[in-house]
């Protein structure tokens, strides 16, 4: 199964990734470049154990283009905005409009994060909530700085995605899919 993480630059995309894969937090921010895949083994209510990959984007706008790929290759979205930076919540319309462009019927969870700077918000805890509900996305107030709800956050997209997968694409997200030889 794959996860694709999008969002604009800044918002802290890779350092909850790093928190969820490898319980590290770094106070640095270094800008991803392109995209970066890193996998996870994870064990599903119904027992099995499946292989997450995710996928790590850059925000910028000049890597849109391999931000498209990944979505087409995803199973499940994670919509990261910035609590403490309004503009990263207002451009949330245009990558959900961006994602359902590429793949329409796509589990989205939005993730808003640096809830540890709760007095630096600037976008309202409702607001963030009325979206979400209002674009059909659960929302986590996170911090990978704290790690807060960055495992619910993660399972709960996990848990969707598999579901959709299954019910949707008769994927069986177990085994490796094979790839369909073409004739020319």
């Amino acid at each position: 199964m794959r996860l694709s993480f999008l969002g604009d630059s800044g918002v802290g995309k890779t350092c909850i990734i790093n928190k969820y894969l490898f319980d590290q937090f770094s106070e640095t921010h270094n800008t991803s470049v392109g995209i970066e895949k890193v996998d996870k083994k994870v064990k599903m209510n119904d027992g099995n154990e499946l292989k997450v990959i995710i996928w790590d984007t850059a925000g910028q706008e000049r890597f849109k283009s391999m931000s498209t790929n990944t979505v087409k290759g995803a199973q499940g979205i994670v919509l990261v905005f910035d609590i403490t930076k309004k503009e990263t919540f207002e451009s949330l319309p245009n990558w959900i409009k961006e994602t359902k462009n590429i793949k329409d019927n796509i589990p989205i969870v939005l993730f808003g994060n640096k809830c540890d700077l709760l007095e630096e918000s600037v976008v309202d805890n409702d607001e963030a909530m009325k979206f979400a509900k209002d674009n059909d996305m659960d929302y986590f107030e996170t911090s990978a700085k704290q790690n807060i709800n960055i495992e619910q956050g993660l399972k709960n997209i996990i848990d969707k995605a598999y579901e959709t997968a299954q019910e949707e694409d008769g994927l069986d997200l177990k085994k490796p899919q094979k790839k369909k030889k073409s004739k020319c």
